[in-house]
């Protein structure tokens, strides 16, 4: 009986936390994670201008170039560059109809390793057959890429006619 008022300190004792949890979490650093940038596939078949309306809403700083240039095919293009972060998308069109004629992605830091990183970043599949994929090499190191053009197949094959 007279240890009866040891009872429930002995029972509070042995509920107490120690110093170790019950069960160990292993020390995994977390993965990366490469959120995307741009969505491409959801501007194809947009004009120039229908492009700016949903990327302007994101976050997405404009860097609207309406200089004409006569570009290496002999046709006329003009650029919008979008940047959102590091990334920027360049949307390649014909100043006259609007048409966009190519998409290009590139980071700020203007190389990586791999192509497939910007892809990511544009939300694009290598696999994707709704426009054609042109990763774009480094001059000074040509295992480095400085950018992936990435061309709708409606206007490249309307531009061959």
């Amino acid at each position: 009986m007279r240890y009866c008022l040891l009872l429930p300190l002995a029972l509070l004792l042995g509920c107490a936390s120690t110093d170790r949890p019950a069960t160990e979490a292993p020390n995994v650093p977390p993965a990366l994670t490469m959120n995307r940038a741009f969505d491409v596939p959801a501007l194809l078949g947009m004009n120039a201008d229908q492009i700016a309306q949903p990327l302007t809403g994101q976050s997405i700083r404009p860097d609207h170039d309406r200089t004409p240039r006569v570009g290496p095919s002999g046709a006329t293009e003009a650029l919008y560059t979008y940047w959102r972060d590091t990334t920027a998308l360049e949307v390649s069109y014909n100043p006259e109809t609007l048409r966009v004629n190519s998409f290009f992605v590139t980071t700020k830091s203007g190389h990586t390793a791999s192509y497939e990183t910007l892809l990511k970043l544009a939300n694009v599949s290598r696999f994707d057959k709704r426009m054609s994929i042109e990763p774009i090499a480094s001059v000074s190191n040509p295992q480095q890429f400085t950018g992936v053009k990435l061309t709708p197949q409606q206007a490249s094959a309307e531009a061959s006619q």
